[in-house]
């Protein structure tokens, strides 16, 4: 009988336990969404005041992505030379941090800062084709083409990194008579690390900026310059390639989209850039 007793005894325990916690977090989650809603109010009175339309749903709730560290990745520059020159080509360091391939089709160059270039004729007769199996095989967007009725002209597309764009790393394609013939922009690994300051912060670093941070940090850029813009269309989570000194590294961004063109706001430095 007493067996029986202790048990319910620690059933009952269990079940609110279960229900203290369950409050707990049901208390957490409404003030999470207080404190956004407030947020949210704020922004949007401050950019009405500046005669600017913010719609709440155009404040991103997500967390920014976590900062990757890079190594520069020769197996893959070698992989893309080959892509781009066709198989087995020679190869030669250059020094300086500089890899040279080339065969009968061209020549590419692979730097460490991840910046690349390539001439020659390459994809001849199937030149769109190309660029979009080099873009699907090297972690690029769909390429954007600017084509004449010759078939000449370019196209563009952006590194993705884990699902999100780098915002400032892209590949540019020059095409002429249905063959590409140059390639430049920047190559990145699909492998990282976390870095120092990760999407939480860390020891002696500033947690990243949320999309609400970001657009009060955009609102401070447009006040200084007079950006002309006169609503916010969307923010979502990106990155911005550090290249500036090795290694490499991704830091989070935001992107804010707006009814002129988008901008692109550092989560580290709350730094702006004009897309």
């Amino acid at each position: 009988m007493e067996r029986y007793r202790l048990k319910n005894i620690i059933i009952l325990i269990l079940i609110l336990l279960n229900a203290f916690l369950l409050a707990s977090l049901s208390m957490r989650k409404s003030a999470e969404q207080d404190s956004f809603r407030r947020t949210a109010e704020e922004l949007m009175e401050l950019f009405a005041a500046d005669g600017m339309t913010l719609d709440v749903y155009a404040i991103s709730r997500e967390d920014p992505p976590a900062g990757v560290s890079l190594t520069r990745d020769p197996e893959l520059e070698a992989e893309a030379a080959a892509f781009l020159l066709g198989d087995h080509p020679s190869y030669a360091d250059s020094g300086g941090g500089i890899y040279q391939y080339r065969t009968k089709n061209g020549t590419a160059l692979f730097r460490s800062s991840g910046g690349f270039e390539a001439a020659g004729t390459f994809g001849a007769g199937r030149g769109e084709e190309f660029c979009r199996e080099f873009c699907q095989s090297f972690s690029f967007s769909e390429p954007i083409f600017q084509l004449e009725d010759s078939g000449g002209g370019t196209a563009a597309a952006v590194f993705e990194y884990g699902g999100l764009p780098v915002f400032n790393c892209i590949v540019t394609f020059t095409l002429e008579n249905g063959a590409v013939t140059a390639a430049s922009g920047t190559l990145l690994p699909q492998t990282g690390t976390a870095s120092a300051a990760s999407a939480s912060g860390g020891a002696g670093n500033p947690a990243p900026l949320s999309a609400a941070g970001a657009l009060a940090a955009f609102q401070r850029m447009r006040r200084e310059q007079v950006a002309v813009v006169s609503a916010i269309v969307a923010t979502s989570p990106c990155y911005e390639l550090q290249s500036a000194s090795p290694p490499l590294s991704l830091a989070p961004a935001w992107r804010i989209s707006t009814d002129t063109e988008d901008y692109y706001v550092n989560c580290y430095t709350g730094a702006v850039t004009v897309g």
